[in-house]
């Protein structure tokens, strides 16, 4: 008796203590104990477990894989753990814009987290009001000062004035005069593209598309109904605004993309995906996920985990013209690949898994290079949110990344 409490007291002892390698020696045991040693071995099982599991979650690895549903001493950490990667998501939902996220646990912390929200919500919503207010107040005084401004030969605006029913040209400044002289259909032109305005009084706001010696032009038109030496007229004030599109298009392509791979950016994905949904659209959503991107980080630099990136953004783009392909950031990416069921995008994403692990220049790397990825296929019935298929899509990613790892450790161990 006394050798057997010994033995189980040291062994207890190497188990508190965080020796890894604890054993206990089941035929040096008194027999009496054996069923209660047996127990005392499982329940070390499971410490270890628990405790590996707790030191992945105080460093912040959330990708720690948790201790199996026996393992009834980890249940609180698993439900930590599963409160902190939907926490995490949450988190990320914020940053893209979602202000209607709210947590319920963690105490506190929750109430913090919600109260940090709701200010962001505000504020997005002050900042959008002022910029509708700002926007109105401008319109009202460009509409206000507008007409008495343009008299003037000076300003650089065309200015015609021209009879209501034969379209004759009354009045003209010197900008509009040029534009007559380089095509004598001008005005003719530019009122086609106009709605029709009988029997209308006020003043109205148009712009227009032109077409011009194969050219396009965007003009921007402002009516005004008046009288002109007893005839009735209209003012036109035009300003050709194409300079001004071609600079918008340039910073709107500059918003919607990724500096690093020059392609669609998270905020244009999550559009698109919110489009796609609202529109009861049949696609298949694929979260993708660089594998082995820290380790290359961190041994070969970040300037060759960009070029890592930058390649396997390259396959991921070669999908079909409909498909929408974009950085989440970091080491993610979606793709939004139309009128697709699951098979369907199973085979694409084999297909660019096969070409990703033979490409030319990451083959003459000493690193691995593959993708892990979840899909979930959405058809005109779906009626879960975005929110949900993305996470979803992300959960699966991380069910084959564990599965890849589990081959790998399977096929070394064998």
């Amino acid at each position: 008796m006394s050798a057997t409490s010994d033995l189980l007291f040291a062994y207890l002892r190497e188990v508190f203590y965080g020796t890894q390698q604890a054993e206990l020696d089941l035929e040096k045991i008194d027999e009496d104990y054996i069923m209660f040693s047996r127990a005392l071995m499982f329940f070390a099982h499971c410490f270890k477990q628990y405790n590996n599991f707790a030191r992945a979650l105080a460093i912040g690895d959330l990708s720690a894989v948790p201790p199996p549903p026996e393992n009834e001493l980890a249940a609180p950490l698993k439900s930590l753990h599963a409160n902190l990667r939907h926490l995490t998501w949450q988190s990320k939902q914020v940053a893209s814009g979602d202000y209607k996220q709210r947590i319920d646990f963690m105490g506190e912390f929750a109430d913090a987290f919600n109260t940090m929200v709701e200010q962001l919500a505000d504020r997005q919503n002050k900042l959008e009001n002022e910029i509708k207010q700002s926007k109105k107040n401008t319109k009202a005084l460009q509409q206000s000062n507008l007409l008495l401004s343009n008299l003037t030969h000076y300003i650089p605006h065309q200015i015609f004035v021209i009879a209501a029913e034969k379209h004759e040209v009354l009045l003209f400044n010197n900008l509009a005069k040029k534009e007559i002289y380089k095509d004598s259909d001008y005005i003719h032109k530019v009122m086609a593209m106009l709605p029709k305005y009988q029997d209308m009084t006020g003043s109205y706001y148009n712009e227009i598309r032109l077409e011009q010696d194969g050219k396009e032009r965007f003009l921007e038109v402002s009516l005004y109904f008046t009288e002109w030496n007893q005839i009735n007229a209209v003012a036109l004030v035009i300003d050709d605004i194409s300079t001004e599109r071609e600079k918008r298009k340039e910073l709107e392509d500059k918003a919607y993309h990724d500096s690093l791979t020059q392609m669609f950016n998270r905020f244009y994905g999550m559009l698109t995906l919110n489009d796609w949904v609202d529109a009861k659209k049949r696609f298949a959503l694929v979260f993708v996920d660089l594998d082995s991107l820290k380790f290359v980080n961190d041994e070969h630099g970040h300037t060759e985990g960009d070029k890592y990136i930058v390649r396997v953004s390259k396959h991921l783009g070669e999908f079909p013209p409909d498909s929408v392909v974009c950085r989440l950031g970091g080491d993610e990416f979606m793709l939004l690949i139309a009128d697709v069921d699951s098979d369907g995008a199973h085979k694409h994403m084999v297909r660019v898994s096969d070409e990703i692990e033979s490409d030319e220049y990451l083959n003459g790397k000493n690193y691995n290079h593959s993708i892990s990825y979840g899909i979930v296929a959405v058809d005109e019935g779906n009626d879960m949110p975005s929110s949900s298929i993305l996470s979803i899509a992300d959960e699966r990613m991380y069910e084959h990344k564990r599965a890849k790892k589990k081959e790998r450790r399977d096929y070394t161990e064998g």
